[in-house]
């Protein structure tokens, strides 16, 4: 059964989604990458994993996330977009080379839309959508929970990886 791959690349964590073409939830995780790492190792992990889940999966199409091209509030400098797009051309340029397929990237706010999942200003976005992700598949979407009743850091990589790979899916409907 052929699939997609659905990723949500940060240079700490990658949501990583694995679909097939009816929209069922094959495997979802994240990769915790090493901070102590140069980010071309962290690529070479991120490689190293994805090889392995070629071998049980034949991936037919790659959806990731795009990185953000704007600033936001504050909360982003030059420095760590500057990082950020970098890894995510390093990592778009793994996986082509690897499974030879071209990437293609998709806008946060273009999957929700696609996903047709609202989040009114103000709210809490990666609550929202851990939340939808866990409704849609409420036996494949597992994670945990902090002792404060939060989710587990990396459970919303997880959740944006499986809204790209959606959003990837309508896309291609489309077409």
């Amino acid at each position: 059964m052929e699939v997609v791959l659905g990723l949500d690349i940060s240079t700490s964590k990658i949501g990583i989604t694995i679909m097939n073409y009816n929209m069922d939830l094959i495997h979802c995780e994240f990769l915790k990458l090493d901070s102590k790492k140069e980010l071309e190792d962290r690529c070479m992990d991120l490689e190293n994993y994805i090889v392995s889940l070629s071998r049980k999966h034949p991936i037919k199409q790659i959806f990731i996330e795009q990185p953000f091209v704007m600033f936001s509030g504050g909360k982003t400098t030059a420095m760590t977009m500057s990082k950020l797009q970098r890894f995510n051309g390093m990592c778009s340029y793994m996986v082509r080379r690897l499974l030879g397929i071209n990437p293609e990237l998709i806008a946060a706010n273009k999957a929700r839309s696609l996903n047709e999942i609202k989040v009114k200003r103000g709210q809490n976005t990666k609550k929202i959508i851990i939340e939808w992700v866990a409704n849609k598949y409420p036996k494949d979407f597992v994670f945990d929970l902090t002792r404060y009743g939060n989710p587990k850091p990396g459970t919303d990589d997880k959740a944006d990886s499986v809204v790209i790979a959606l959003a990837g899916l309508i896309i291609s409907k489309k077409k």
